[in-house]
């Protein structure tokens, strides 16, 4: 079946993605679908009855599309495609136009006669392909310095492998001399000691003869200061750290702290926008009142509206039984006496029973309706009051922190990370999320490390003293005040695991806290041990053996020599610690020039 609706012909071309122009070989324009106008920017009720050349040829930019329509007019030849550059609104566009030459019948004239051009937009079309070309261009280049770079890592890779080799075959070489220089100095060293010769005989040892006691060197005893200290490299920290954190989920109204200004404590720091909490707080004061009516309510449930029309309606229900049980009665004793038809009677006993069913359903629904006043209803009721008070107080604690307020005095210290926006005017802010940091610059402390083995020294009272290149002449005495117990994760896998530590220094005068700044490298020298009266003694001045030290004392009195035992402590390069054994004033005997040591009374070296 067949059908010429013009209807459905113009929905088609009002439903194309495509430019459709329709003229006739006089140049008027006969049809411009929707998309055409779009794309060139035209109202369709005004071009309509115009000629092509009014319209198109006044617009700029549009020379080569006006050409090919002039041409197929002109022409008047069969179909073909070509491709337009235009510009519209000064952008290029890229067009297609596919042009075609109807005619009804071979008796229709000129006017009757229409040339279709149907117009398709290839602009992102062509710059999808430019860019395709442009990338497969930069992709080929950046391949060919990519293979490039391959072949030189590979050239590189081979001489470091050859390098390496020869690095080896030195460090081996360098170890093995390293290790026999030590072992030699070892064996000079350690000999004339005569500390660890426990296993030689007693005739190794040199035994001349007393003579006269005072000929031998001596050495009295005099108590004198001792301590151990352990020397680390640190860097110049704040003494005190307080990261600020946003109190509340808002936006940012007002900034008054800036990066590197001091702050005193109670200093304004950043106000919060209110106007959301606000409406936030009308709404949780509605549901708190409602909840506080609804309890109010519940506990006096029996006085309620709800209960007085429940009630209400058990009382009509009963008087309407009375009614209809009287209006049973009625009918029973009419219907004896033979004035009412039974059908009378039995409307009346059918009205008892629906009235029957009324109070009872009444009697139900009363205590329906007490049954809402409960206590299991009240409990709730409480809750949901307790709960909307809490949430009342809750947001009133949170609009007094719409204002943030230093906690300690100090300077400004930007949020720093990767994650951590500026603090600007208007930023959104989430409840926790850090703000800006306060640092106490007027007490500064030093952070270092220490290895495993020195660890066990350290504890928290020591005292320390820190100098440093950035401030020579300066000593600064503190104090240990914490000591890491698990070792840091930035300590690096070739080196033993590494504990951190903080050293606080004392409050500093003006002159010096003008000298120091944070972030600067500092020496940290930690005393360990300290004995304000400690005996020392040479090394040489000691002996071991069979597990037994000693000392040779001399008597003053019978000016003799006798063997001391002795138990030692901590040793320095040429002394060593005496904590037993000896006393102040005691005369050592020191080996004479070749290491010998005068005979005891009992004959032992």
């Amino acid at each position: 079946m067949k059908t010429h609706d013009p209807a459905i012909y113009r929905t088609l071309l009002e439903s194309l993605s495509d430019g459709v122009l329709v003229l006739n070989f006089n140049g008027v324009i006969q049809i411009a679908n929707p998309a055409f106008c779009r794309m060139f920017k035209l109202d369709p009720d005004t071009i309509i009855g115009q000629t092509f050349g009014d319209v198109f040829v006044p617009l700029e930019g549009l020379d080569e599309f006006t050409q090919v329509i002039f041409d197929l007019i002109v022409e008047r030849g069969g179909a073909d495609r070509q491709v337009a550059d235009i510009r519209i609104d000064g952008k290029p566009r890229s067009l297609t136009i596919t042009t075609s030459y109807l005619k009804a019948t071979p008796e229709d004239d000129a006017d009757q006669m229409a040339v279709i051009a149907t117009v398709s937009d290839i602009t992102e079309i062509r710059e999808l392909r430019e860019t395709e070309l442009r990338m497969a261009k930069v992709i080929e280049t950046q391949l060919g310095e990519l293979q490039d770079a391959y072949h030189d890592l590979e050239a590189r890779s081979e001489m470091l492998s050859l390098m390496t080799k020869k690095v080896r075959a030195a460090r081996g070489t360098a170890v093995l001399f390293v290790a026999g220089l030590f072992l030699a100095i070892g064996t000079w060293y350690i000999r004339p000691l005569d500390l660890f010769i426990s296993s030689a005989p007693p005739d190794a040892y040199s035994t001349v003869e007393p003579g006269e006691p005072g000929a031998w060197p001596t050495l009295t005893l005099e108590p004198r200061e001792f301590q151990s200290t352990i020397a680390l490299r640190g860097r110049l920290e704040p003494g005190r750290v307080v990261k600020v954190v946003s109190p509340i989920e808002s936006h940012v109204s007002e900034v008054h702290a800036a990066p590197g200004q001091r702050l005193a404590a109670g200093d304004l720091l950043v106000e919060f926008e209110t106007d959301r909490l606000m409406t936030e707080h009308r709404g949780i004061q509605i549901e708190h009142i409602r909840a506080r009516d609804r309890l109010a309510e519940l506990e006096d449930w029996e006085n309620s509206a709800e209960m007085a029309r429940a009630r209400r309606a058990l009382r009509q229900a009963k008087i309407a039984l009375g009614d209809a049980e009287q209006s049973m009665e009625r009918a029973a004793f009419l219907l004896n006496l033979g004035i009412v038809p039974v059908s009378e009677h039995e409307q009346a006993q059918r009205n008892l029973e629906n009235r029957l069913l009324d109070v009872e359903s009444a009697e139900l629904e009363l205590e329906g309706v007490k049954e809402k006043g409960g206590e299991q209803a009240k409990r709730v009721a409480r809750l949901e009051a307790e709960t909307a008070l809490t949430r009342l107080q809750m947001h009133e604690e949170k609009l007094k922190q719409t204002q943030v307020r230093a906690p300690i005095s100090g300077i400004v210290i930007a949020a720093e990370g990767p994650g951590n926006k500026p603090l600007t005017k208007g930023r959104s802010v989430a409840q926790g999320e850090l703000l800006l940091t306060l640092a106490d610059f007027d007490h500064l402390s030093v952070t270092a490390r220490v290895d495993e083995v020195d660890v066990r020294k350290l504890k928290a009272g020591q005292r320390a003293w820190v100098t440093g290149p950035g401030f020579p002449g300066l000593r600064v005495e503190g104090v240990v005040e914490r000591v890491s117990s698990q070792a840091g994760r930035g300590a690096r896998r070739s080196y033993a695991p590494e504990f951190d530590l903080m050293v606080a220094l004392a409050r500093l005068e003006e002159h010096a806290r003008d000298l120091l700044r944070v972030g600067m490298s500092a020496h940290v020298t930690i005393v360990v041990y300290h004995r304000p009266a400690a005996l020392l003694v040479p090394l040489d001045a000691v002996q071991q053996a069979g597990g037994q030290t000693w000392v040779r004392v001399r008597d003053r009195k019978t000016d003799t020599i006798d063997r001391r035992a002795v138990e030692l402590g901590l040793t320095t390069l040429d002394s060593v610690e005496v904590v037993a054994g000896l006393s102040a004033g005691d005369e050592i005997v020191l080996p004479d020039a070749a290491g010998g040591f005068p005979v005891s009374r009992g004959g032992t070296p």
